[in-house]
């Protein structure tokens, strides 16, 4: 019996040091926040798995998490956003917004990802891509990354300095 009670009370204290409460999924609750934000230009053949060589049509993410704002085209701009803590803690309809600004238009292009709900614990990075039109790294100027819900509510932002 007290191997039991000290088994119990092992996971207890792992549950509590690890922060992880069952049925608690508030991004209030667990201070979630970007830490950093990196932008890569990625292509097909960045996200093209060794099923997908053999024949296999469907794209698997493994352990990454990926966003996109156009979910038929892989190939883009990426905003790769790294948080403090594992997206499982994130509320399970959360999307991704990117606000930017390039050299090339005038004005603030505005992007939505929804975040997938299938998600691995090991995961603390999104990747939000932009998809549906060509921005090229260079002529980005100004950034914001947005991780809101579903009724658009802000739960936490990051943004370069040239957005202040």
């Amino acid at each position: 019996m007290s191997i039991v009670r000290t088994f119990v009370l092992s996971m207890c204290l792992l549950l509590i040091a690890t922060d992880v409460h069952c049925g608690v999924r508030g991004v209030k609750k667990h201070n979630i926040m970007i830490q950093r934000v990196s932008i890569h230009q990625l292509g097909d053949d960045s996200f093209k798995t060794i099923g997908e060589y053999f024949g296999n049509k469907k794209e698997h993410s493994y352990f990454r998490c990926i966003a996109r704002d156009d979910e038929n085209i892989r190939a883009g701009t990426y905003f790769v956003v790294g948080l403090n803590k594992s997206i499982t803690l994130l509320p399970r309809e959360i999307f991704v917004k990117i606000y930017v600004i390039t050299l090339l238009r005038d004005g603030v292009f505005s992007f939505k990802c929804k975040v997938p709900d299938h998600r691995h614990a090991f995961v603390s990075e999104i990747y939000c891509g932009i998809t549906s039109m060509p921005v090229d790294i260079k002529n980005i100027r100004a950034w914001k990354v947005e991780l809101v819900d579903k009724d658009d509510k802000v739960l936490c932002s990051q943004h370069s300095y040239m957005w202040q």
